[in-house]
């Protein structure tokens, strides 16, 4: 079986294929990515051959026509309006062109897509070959009520049919790696399975040797706002800041990412108990062994954090991180401040919290053995192979002529 995998261009937005990508891997499938190019690294880090298709939604001037107001302002209803504009819009026809063009030549049986990445989709279906989607971030804004029309529009486009079947987005199967109670009602189709999410093998992941020589007599605090806030400081650094001067007041010893390459210096002095990383390490990691996470809510974060049964802070800012820390405080594992209400007293009340009452705990962990329950990756990768094999069309044997 060949495997191609799409997504929007993002760090994040690739390592949510990557457990099915590896896992279809090992079990002998040929798999490559077909993505913007500067996503070329990033898929060869995974050792998945690469392939360059769509746009950089971060240059693109439609995409950021559409999008920035809305994020800039803070309005996150516009945000949202225009962020699925560009999903279902120009984007997704660009993407399809390049990945009907790459298919041609490389002939996939199965397109495998992030739920925001709709190019996948159309050139599945322009190509007859079947098509999955592994809900991402901001899937919950893709119900078939909200795609139906507008695929249909992109699919004219295409010169294919208009598709009767409004679930036609995940006419197939829809992945979670999250559990049912944290998906809910919003994407509950006939289509919609859960598995069990697993870290992906990165050839450059660091070793982390200091992990082992934090104190022992203390609790352990985590914090980091993704691979994306830190490139917008006028959004982050507020956060950052408060969430600084409020774990210096706090008897723990706190690792707080920054992002990648940031001048430490940026915040100033900080107290001994406190370690600033500016060098990217597995998240998976540092949650195995911390007692709170304060996380932004990105999809990521929020997969990461549950798997761990760690208690969470989400500081949300924008894009899909306010309806993930909804989701989280309504399972009683996380505490919801956002990001405009989070100075370091609220900061402080919220972590002392999250430490001191058992109860965040509990609830952690009852989602992840919620998680652990899901069937594995390697079920997911069978499931796929019956899919395949029931859709391809069978060859006729030429009849015999005596």
């Amino acid at each position: 079986m060949r495997i191609l995998f799409t997504a929007h261009a993002g760090k994040s937005h690739l390592r949510l294929l990557m457990p099915l990508a590896q896992a279809a891997v090992r079990a002998g499938h040929a798999v490559a990515v077909a993505d913007h190019e500067s996503m070329r690294g990033e898929s060869e880090s995974y050792g998945l051959a690469f392939f360059s298709a769509g746009i950089d939604w971060a240059r693109d001037p439609d995409c950021v026509a559409a999008i920035a107001p809305g994020l800039w302002s803070g309005d996150q209803e516009a945000y949202e309006d225009g962020l699925v504009d560009c999903i279902l819009g120009a984007p997704a026809l660009h993407a399809a062109h390049d990945i009907i063009a790459t298919a041609r030549r490389w002939k996939p049986d199965l397109i495998v897509r992030e739920g925001e990445e709709m190019g996948g989709y159309l050139a599945a279906e322009a190509l007859g070959i079947p098509h999955v989607a592994v809900a991402g971030g901001s899937t919950h804004l893709l119900t078939p009520a909200v795609t139906h029309e507008r695929l249909n529009a992109l699919r004219a486009e295409l010169g294919l049919p208009a598709d009767p079947d409004d679930n036609t987005a995940y006419r197939h199967l829809l992945v979670s790696w999250l559990p049912a109670s944290w998906t809910g009602d919003e994407l509950n189709g006939p289509t919609l399975r859960h598995y069990r999410q697993v870290s992906p093998y990165r050839s450059d992941d660091p070793v982390v040797p200091w992990l082992a020589e934090l104190p022992d007599d203390k609790p352990m605090v985590y914090a980091s706002i993704g691979t994306i806030a830190p490139s917008l400081p006028g959004k982050s650094d507020a956060v950052l800041h408060a969430v600084i001067a409020a774990l210096s007041g706090i008897d723990c010893t706190a690792i707080v990412s920054i992002g990648v390459d940031r001048d430490p210096q940026t915040f100033g002095r900080v107290p001994d108990h406190i370690r600033l990383v500016t060098k990217w390490i597995p998240q998976d990691v540092l949650l195995e062994a911390a007692d709170v996470f304060i996380t932004h809510g990105g999809h990521s974060s929020v997969r990461e954090g549950l798997r761990s049964g760690t208690p969470m802070l989400v500081a949300p800012m924008y894009d899909d991180q306010p309806h993930a820390a909804t989701r989280c405080a309504a399972l009683g594992c996380a505490i919801d401040l956002p990001a405009k209400l989070a100075d370091p007293e609220a900061v402080t009340a919220a972590v002392t919290a999250l430490l001191g009452d058992p109860a965040y705990r509990r609830r952690a962990a009852a989602v992840q053995r919620e998680i652990l329950a899901c069937p594995p990756v390697e079920l997911l990768v069978a499931d796929l192979e019956e899919l395949v094999a029931a859709t391809r069309t069978p060859v006729e044997e030429p009849s015999c002529v005596y």
